[in-house]
């Protein structure tokens, strides 16, 4: 494995930023939502254009990347085996984009804009396609009766059809993930320096200390879980209740039935169903199948992997602990740099 040096002390390969980027799929989203920071998706996106440009800087060969991406989704499938089949696709077309951008962009600041802007997009676009293809058209025409009903309500006259508040919400929500992909493109090619630059004390102290594991936010492995137990699923089924509710009391003033909304919670829980009891084991069958041949052919690798993770975890807990005085954002971002530079640089026995 190629070695490079971020400073005269510690040097990192490109197998523990794969181990981080691991991690943090496993992981970050349980950190985050400790934090009750939203838009998880969001952060696990820009994390995965921050590891897939340090993996590039790392090794010239940029099938390195592809190779990494195998292996987070490995170390995935091993450690969250009941995680859908949606978040194995994002992480591959992150990985084979980054591969693709780093390989035939001969600026890497550049590449690392295109894959920031690509990742983001895709992780937005990702969502939105899934909206309508569970609920249908109807969920946005509903978007629009809904915000129509609002301003009538106000006394506020809006010419017919003149906004289209269904694709200002989605415009936004994807705006939103393209200005995140952009910043965090450009910020990609600065941490390098950042590294360099900063220099963290009481490396020892985490390193020996056995106690810090307890102030780690503990994630519950859980089953199945289907959309409208999440927190987005239980705000659009609570959405659509509403105006089906209203639709029925009020039919003059409301420009959907109510039966079509109706028709929409039925097709979400069918298309569900179907998806869950009787497509996606038979993919996922196919998929660990091909996984676990992988997974075989890299053992020495994933085994290398996971032993890392208990050293993020104290880590980790070791900057929890020392940013309890501060809350949410600050906090969040306290946490992350800095166990961000100590997992970099820290130099541990594990290390090849």
């Amino acid at each position: 494995m190629t070695n490079t040096s971020f400073s005269n002390a510690n040097k990192i390969n490109t197998q523990r930023i794969t181990a981080l980027w691991a991690f943090s799929e496993a992981t970050f989203g349980g950190i985050l939502h400790a934090l009750k920071i939203p838009f998880t998706g969001l952060f696990l996106g820009s994390a995965a254009v921050l590891f897939i440009t340090l993996i590039s800087w790392a090794d010239k060969n940029k099938t390195s990347i592809l190779h990494a991406t195998l292996l987070v989704i490995l170390v995935k499938a091993a450690i969250n085996p009941y995680s859908p089949l949606t978040v194995y696709f994002a992480i591959s077309v992150q990985g084979i984009a980054g591969y693709i951008f780093y390989r035939f962009i001969p600026y890497e600041r550049l590449a690392a804009l295109m894959l920031g802007f690509f990742s983001l997009l895709f992780s937005a676009l990702q969502k939105v396609i899934f909206l309508t293809v569970l609920f249908g058209a109807n969920l946005w025409k509903s978007l629009n009766s809904f915000a129509d009903s609002i301003f009538s309500q106000l006394g506020i006259t809006i010419p017919s059809n003149s906004i289209d508040f269904s694709l200002l919400i989605v415009c936004t929500y994807t705006g939103l993930h393209i200005c995140m992909g952009i910043f965090i493109g450009i910020k990609s090619i600065k941490i390098r320096n950042w590294i360099l630059k900063n220099n963290l004390p009481n490396a020892d102290e985490i390193i020996n200390d056995n106690n810090n594991e307890e102030y780690f936010p503990k994630k519950k492995h859980r089953g199945k879980k289907f959309w409208w137990m999440r927190m987005s699923g239980i705000f659009v089924l609570s959405f659509l209740l509403s105006i089906m509710i209203y639709s029925y009391l009020y039919p003059n003033l409301s420009k959907i039935p109510a039966y079509e909304i109706l028709f929409m919670l039925v097709r979400s829980i069918v298309i569900t169903l179907v998806w869950f009891f009787l497509i996606s084991p038979v993919v996922l069958k196919s998929v660990r199948k091909l996984l676990m041949k992988k997974q075989n052919k890299n053992l020495e690798e994933i085994n290398h992997i996971t032993s890392l993770f208990p050293f993020f975890r104290r880590i980790i807990s070791y900057c929890w602990k020392n940013s309890s005085q501060m809350h949410g954002i600050k906090r969040f971002k306290k946490i992350i740099t800095e166990s961000f530079l100590y997992i970099i640089t820290i130099k541990i026995e594990q290390d090849k």
